[in-house]
């Protein structure tokens, strides 16, 4: 089955094809009407080839209305906090304890292989109150994924986590915030809206842990969706690399600065919560809308 990417490049390579078929056509004139004849109906065939590939063997897709939010219209001053990647015992743990004192409710997007090795982590995170949302089974880049290998990343991480939990994922992250949209469709299927964010810790280049609370702190507004980290993705199969190392102290920093951020968050008045429960008391973008004006 044809993936879009796989469509996008066919298409991309089918009008290269048709370009260089015209060229080649050109410098052959008088020469060799043969070998221009055959480049063009190269170019021609590529071109067909790809243009039927979008809708090649799917099935009929009533998936009804599912949503991509970034953050959300309200009228109350609430917003979300997420946390990818995890559970793992470097960071679940404080985050759950932070929670916990300053009384939050937040979504974790579990990754599922972590999830299957620490499941008494991962039912620490549920019996506190936390919603969990899908976040692939290994981390892998969707944009990178034929449509068997997307289906998977998301089917194996519901079954995998489920079967420890005995209950549903609520919602799906993709990693890295990267999409296709066979990985929307599959998050249909599976009955999820798919959430990104609109704040995170803030700049990488910030390595205080007062600089980092503070940005969080006063950056989050209402209807905000703010994602952050108790994992380091990817680099959990390399905990050696530099790129792993390199997202460990981010993700120290990120930990250490959280209460403070709460506390901030909380001292203006604004209530964090999971990203459900902030999309179920969030305004309904009218029709013809295009949402919240950025503040």
């Amino acid at each position: 089955m044809a993936t879009r990417r796989q469509f996008l490049v066919g298409a991309g390579g089918g009008a290269a094809g048709l370009v260089v078929g015209a060229a080649a056509g050109a410098l052959l004139v008088g020469d060799d009407d043969e070998a221009r004849a055959e480049a063009s109906a190269t170019a021609q065939e590529q071109f067909m080839e790809a243009g039927g590939a979008a809708d090649a063997g799917e099935r009929v897709a009533r998936l009804g209305t599912r949503r991509v939010i970034w953050n959300t219209t309200v009228t109350e001053p609430i917003a979300a906090i997420t946390f990818d990647d995890g559970p793992t015992p470097e960071y679940t743990p404080r985050i759950l304890d932070a929670l916990a004192t300053a009384g939050v409710t937040a979504t974790f997007n579990v990754m599922g292989w972590n999830g299957v090795h620490h499941p008494d982590l991962l039912r620490q995170v549920v019996a506190a109150g936390h919603e969990i949302g899908n976040h692939t089974w290994d981390h892998r880049d969707l944009t990178t994924l034929d449509v068997h290998e997307t289906r998977d990343e998301l089917v194996r991480c519901k079954e995998e986590v489920e079967a420890v939990l005995g209950q549903p994922f609520t919602s799906f992250r993709p990693p890295r915030g990267e999409l296709t949209g066979y990985a929307l469709r599959v998050a249909a299927e599976l009955g999820y809206d798919t959430y990104i964010w609109s704040v995170t810790r803030g700049p990488g280049d910030k390595e205080s842990v007062t600089e980092i609370g503070d940005y969080m702190g006063q950056t989050v507004v209402a209807g905000d969706v703010l994602g952050l980290h108790d994992g380091i993705g990817q680099g959990t199969f390399d905990p050696t690399a530099a790129f792993a190392r390199a997202l460990a102290e981010r993700r120290e920093l990120e930990v250490r600065a959280l209460p403070a951020a709460l506390a901030q968050v909380a001292d203006r008045g604004i209530t964090l919560m999971s990203a459900n429960a902030l999309l179920s008391r969030s305004e309904p973008l009218p029709v013809g809308g295009t949402g919240p004006t950025p503040p």
